[in-house]
């Protein structure tokens, strides 16, 4: 059974959820709270739900019932509002669809619960027109879905401060020193000296937009959309992209130690991989007590269980847990946070995906000692080493002639950039719009390979595929497209399907070249 509370002060929904769980038919019910009727999920297919009135307008709240009524199941739901208003304004709640209005905090609940399961069951039975079952799984997993893409964008927003630290820092000196190197690119003859002090400058720039580059892969790795391709992961890379997401504000609570070893590949998802470890990350720095970062201690490890089985330690030692709160810590918006802090779902999500995945999450704690969390995941081993070799073979291999190469992108300076890169090894042409590219090829100029942007103004990457396709076939199996930002999962499968790859920017020339090397293969 569900219970949705809208909009209740955090003391009224206390008192409302400790007279659900204490009732015999409200004992497992699934409690959760919306901090404002907006935010509610697209449909509420059954269970209670309990309305606040903040005393405003009478129209608004009957709009906001009006709302919640279109998205109920009506013979599946109890509308509760919890109201003072007189016996008429009551009566025009109830044409708007309310079934029952209380004085705050109500009580009872336990009997509301009994009767709508009554209800229910009597639908199953046949007394009623019940959702279809395989409606009801279909509603359940889009909303699974979305609790998922919303526990992984709340993370997101709790990255944000400690992400934009991370970039900063960097920027700040790759800017720094462009600045200096243009002053010093300006006197008319360089001494030996500065000859090595310019040497070094651009090496800090490059480890700076390197750094830049990592967090910036971490986060879209955190945050791409491709969650039901599974295959081999890394877990290494994983929970080592994950520390860097969150290395300031572990730095800020407590002294990290993290032991990495050598483990195959496990079978699985990376994006959810990733949104998975950097849960038990923010987790255990919420568990922390307000102290000293050197008294607050959290410690991760990655090693090999078996042959079979690789396993995650995610290690605290704050508040630690009482029995009754582990037994719950798995179910849906279950929190000992405060009201409006999380959605009490990250741990549930986390269960989801991990047993989707053929593992499973083991924990231990104690109060005052703090808690352990424990991921074990099975393995995949076959292809592995295939893949490991065809990396190895990847190796950028000298052009035996200057082959001509077209490449597409709306950003003069990406253009100028690889023109640099590559042009001693090939000819290169560079265009800003692909229906320019177009026009080239239809009047007769000729590439040996093309490489394209895919988000262009007036045409995409996309289209511009589609439509050499068209003109000419044989071109169109040696281009390769590049991205530097979000890229969808039916993207993705356009570019298996009818590309050489895709090549995601920032890259250096020996990647650039790799690629190149691949389009014209």
């Amino acid at each position: 059974m569900f219970a949705t509370l809208v909009a209740l002060p955090p003391e009224v929904s206390e008192e409302v959820e400790r007279g659900i769980l204490k009732s015999d038919a409200g004992r497992n019910c699934q409690i959760l709270r919306v901090p404002l009727a907006g935010t509610l999920p697209d449909a509420i297919a059954e269970g209670l739900i309990v309305l606040w009135d903040d005393g405003g307008p009478l129209s608004e709240l009957i709009t906001s019932c009006q709302r919640l009524n279109a998205l109920r199941g009506v013979a599946r739901t109890h509308l509760v509002v919890l109201t003072g208003r007189t016996s008429s304004e009551a009566e025009a709640l109830a044409a708007a669809g309310v079934d029952e209005c209380l004085h705050a905090p109500g009580a009872h609940w336990g009997v509301r619960l009994a009767g709508l399961r009554r209800r229910l069951m009597a639908l199953q039975e046949g007394g009623g027109a019940p959702t279809p079952p395989l409606q009801e799984t279909t509603d359940r997993a889009r909303l699974e879905s979305q609790w998922v893409l919303a526990d992984r964008m709340a993370s997101i927003g709790t990255l944000a401060a400690g992400v934009a630290h991370e970039i900063n820092n960097p920027l700040s000196y790759v800017s720094s020193n462009l600045s200096y190197l243009r002053e010093l690119l300006s006197q008319p003859a360089l001494s030996y000296d500065q000859l090595l002090e310019l040497r070094e400058v651009v090496a800090e720039a490059q480890e700076g937009a390197g750094r830049v580059s990592a967090i910036v892969r971490d986060l879209r790795t955190f945050s791409r959309a491709d969650e039901e391709l599974h295959g081999p992961v890394d877990m290494s890379h994983v929970v080592d992209g994950a520390l860097r997401l969150l290395r300031n504000q572990i730095a800020l609570r407590a002294q990290l130690t993290f032991t990495l070893e050598p483990v195959l590949p496990v079978h699985g998802n990376e994006t959810r991989l990733s949104q998975i470890v950097v849960n038990l990350l923010l987790n255990a720095l919420q568990a922390l007590p307000d102290r000293a970062p050197e008294e607050n201690r959290v410690r991760v490890s990655l090693r090999a269980s078996s042959a079979r089985h690789v396993e995650l330690e995610v290690s605290d030692n704050g508040h630690g847990m009482a029995p009754d709160v582990q037994r719950r810590i798995f179910d849906p918006f279950f929190s000992t946070r405060p009201v409006g802090e999380g959605t009490g779902l990250g741990l549930s999500i986390c269960l989801t995906l991990v047993q989707a995945m053929g593992g499973r999450i083991e924990v231990s704690s104690a109060p005052g000692w703090g808690s352990t969390f424990r991921i074990v995941l099975p393995t995949q081993a076959v292809g592995w080493t295939e893949g490991l070799e065809a990396s190895r073979a990847a190796e950028p291999v000298p052009a035996l002639a200057r082959r001509r190469l077209l490449l597409i992108d709306d950003e003069p300076s990406v253009g100028n950039s690889v023109s640099r890169l590559v042009r001693d090894v090939y000819e290169i042409h560079v265009v800003q719009d692909a229906r320019e590219a177009l026009r080239l090829l239809s009047m007769g100029e000729r590439f040996d390979a093309i490489l394209c942007d895919v988000m262009m103004p007036g045409m995409s990457g996309l289209d511009f595929v589609v439509e050499l396709e068209r003109l000419a076939p044989e071109l169109a199996l040696r281009t390769g497209l590049m991205t530097g930002g979000a890229f969808t999962a039916q993207a993705r499968e356009f570019v298996g399907r009818r590309t050489r790859g895709l090549l995601e920017k920032p890259f250096e020339r020996e990647r650039l070249c790799t690629f190149v090397e691949h389009l014209f293969q």
